[in-house]
């Protein structure tokens, strides 16, 4: 439930020692580096390192080989020193001279197999001709050609009867297209080759090697088939290399992209004469495991600082949560890592959404069915959301005990409860409808004053003060939220009157002096306040932006509404399709619509309750507390798997 603690390490040492302090930290696994540059940019003498990185070209180069391979790159551990680039070139020149030889024969191959089934298929259309194709365009007196003509435009031939040359011939037909040929005078062929191109006749190149089209189908048919056993054949051989080869790709490529990737950190780094420094930051807890690794290195000294409220460098957020809140930092992070010096809400998150989430969908089947859901979609998918949903489905079945519903049927756990001498439960909601939208209120009433005061903890965390006192989101915001509600809940319920006086004068106090809070901020924080607007424009702008948090205190309650609204929702989905199967003619029938119903609603109100809780947790609450303006701690590392 907080922000682990970090130290800034700062590196120096001789630079030819920079590659072996980048690789230190690498094995470290737990440095996250800052751009060293940025915090010594008005210091004279230090300059920033960029260089082209030499190992570029050849990562690139060896992963189009390795695509080439269908080889997936990943590194592996246990690899070896990096050798010098020239020795990664050669062995990468091997490679691709084996690997691409072979695939070159296969994609000729490849190429022959394209161009024979498209000889086969022309060929296809033509089978009805019993002439050698030879005789047909050997001829230096008419000229054959063969194609395709649109049936339409063979119904046009008719316009042309004046001309014996204009015959087209069809020897098969696919509905659009009839397949034929024409046969023209030699000193004719222009003239006929233009009307049939009107036509839009789509002229085709058989070859005339090989006797009548339907030898020639077979003859090509007999190639196409050896063409398609050389091309397997060569797969297989590229396939046995390239899983004899596999190691060694897997090794070349992590060295390569262990030793691109420590270059590229040189970024990081700053020089300074013969010097080098680099700056970065690691957990506490990571002191001892990363002086290990530093210590390995001669020529260089690092020491460990706390972080510097006004340094430019922010330290990186790594949370430290309770296991059954882990889960959650899924959902803290979507809406922002929290600052260094902030309030880490992930524990208040996974408590408040789980229970929301459970009070809405009161169900012990539905819920014990969602929890199973979201352990399959952790297990077997790997899905963030799947822990999530598995403590929300148990926490709906434990509501679903309170409501006494079990896939909809609410009388199943009478005779249990009534055994049990329980004489408060199950809680019809139909029979309870005004207290539970009051108790929903109240839930809303107890989240708005914990919001409130999480800011108030967080600000005097971050000693922010002034913030801490008179914003509407302080100690004067609590103030006056606690005196509106002890005001309506005497106007209402005529609950605790005679503090109706006090709660009065209390919003008037609080709503003046959160109306002034910038400067009020200013002074408390020993700041300089500066107006960038008239005295009137100034009071103006603060009075609405008052009214405005009055309003939002409270709209933010009544939105808890919903928490009760889902309850009555859920019920009432499920007693509309109970009525449907009491409708049904028979047991069965009725039996499939009640099952239909509970997978309708498990999907449709699990995914909007979701929906709906965490809205809750982000506007109505998250808003008032919780800024989530850091940036997440990202060690540099390779990562590896294991062979």
């Amino acid at each position: 439930m907080s922000v682990e603690k970090m130290k800034m390490v700062s590196i120096i040492g001789k630079y030819e020692e920079l590659d072996s302090a980048i690789q230190a930290y690498l094995d470290s696994g737990c440095f996250h580096p800052e751009n060293a540059s940025q915090l010594v940019e008005n210091v004279k003498g230090f300059t920033m390192i960029s260089e082209e990185n030499p190992y570029a070209n050849s990562l690139n180069r060896l992963r189009e080989i390795l695509d080439a391979a269908n080889v997936k790159p990943k590194a592996i551990a246990n690899t070896g020193p990096t050798p010098p680039i020239e020795e990664i070139d050669a062995k990468m020149k091997i490679i691709d001279e084996r690997l691409g030889s072979l695939q070159k024969q296969k994609q000729a191959i490849d190429d022959k197999i394209v161009e024979t089934k498209e000889l086969i298929e022309k060929l296809s259309h033509f089978v009805g001709i019993g002439i050698d194709l030879t005789d047909l365009t050997g001829s230096k007196y008419v000229r054959t050609r063969f194609g395709k003509l649109p049936t339409e435009s063979y119904e046009k031939l008719k316009y042309y009867k004046s001309n014996p040359y204009i015959v087209f011939t069809p020897c098969s037909s696919d509905g659009d297209f009839l397949w034929g040929a024409y046969i023209t005078p030699a000193d004719c062929k222009e003239e006929i080759d233009n009307i049939f191109n009107s036509l839009f006749f789509e002229r085709l190149h058989l070859p005339h090697e090989i006797g009548t089209p339907s030898e020639a189908v077979v003859s090509y048919k007999e190639k196409l088939k050896k063409l398609e056993n050389d091309s397997n054949q060569l797969k297989q051989i590229i396939s046995e290399f390239n899983e004899l080869e596999l190691n060694d790709y897997l090794v070349l490529y992590t060295q390569l992209n262990r030793a691109y990737d420590s270059f590229e950190i040189r970024k990081y780094a700053t020089k300074y004469g013969d010097s080098f420094m680099l700056v970065g930051w690691i957990p506490e807890s990571d002191i001892k495991h990363f002086s290990k690794y530093m210590d390995l290195v001669d020529s260089i000294e690092y020491t460990f600082e706390d972080p510097d409220e006004e340094s430019i460098a922010k330290p990186p957020i790594k949370l430290k949560n309770p296991r059954f809140a882990k889960p959650f930092e899924y959902y803290v992070e979507m809406f922002g890592v929290p600052g260094y010096k902030e309030f880490d809400p992930t524990a208040f998150m996974a408590i408040t959404y789980t229970l929301f989430y459970g009070i809405m969908f009161a169900d012990v089947g539905q819920g014990l069915i969602l929890a199973l859901v979201g352990f399959i979609m952790y297990k077997f998918k790997k899905m963030p959301l799947g822990r999530i949903i598995i403590p929300c489905g148990i926490c709906g079945s434990l509501f679903g005990l309170v409501f006494g519903s079990v896939f909809g049927f609410e009388e199943l756990l009478d005779p249990l409860y009534k055994k049990l001498g329980i004489s408060f439960l199950p809680i019809k909601v139909m029979d309870s409808i005004n207290n539970i939208l009051i108790s929903a209120v109240g839930i809303g009433v107890v989240m708005m004053i914990l919001a409130i005061s999480l800011n108030i903890y967080s600000c005097i965390k971050r000693r922010d003060f002034g913030e801490a006192l008179v914003s509407e989101n302080g100690l004067c915001g609590l103030l006056l939220y606690v005196s509106i509600i002890i005001l309506i809940l005497g106007m209402v319920a005529d609950i605790l009157p005679f503090l109706a006086l006090p709660a009065v004068i209390t919003i008037i106090v609080t709503a003046l002096l959160i109306m002034f809070k910038e400067p009020l901020i200013h002074l408390i924080n020993r700041k300089k306040f500066v107006r960038e607007s008239s005295m009137a424009e100034y009071i103006m702008q603060s009075f609405f932006e008052t009214f405005e948090a009055l309003l939002s205190y409270i709209t933010n309650t009544v939105s808890f509404l919903r928490v009760g609204a889902f309850v009555l929702v859920h019920n009432g989905m499920m007693m509309v399709f109970f009525t449907l199967a009491g409708m049904m003619s028979n047991s069965v029938l009725s039996g499939v619509v009640i099952v239909i119903g509970n997978i309708l609603v498990l999907v449709l109100e699990g995914l909007l309750v979701g929906i709906q809780s965490l809205r809750l947790e982000f506007y109505e609450m998250f808003s008032r507390f919780y800024q989530g303006e850091g940036k997440p701690y990202e060690p540099a590392q390779i990562d590896v798997v294991k062979k």
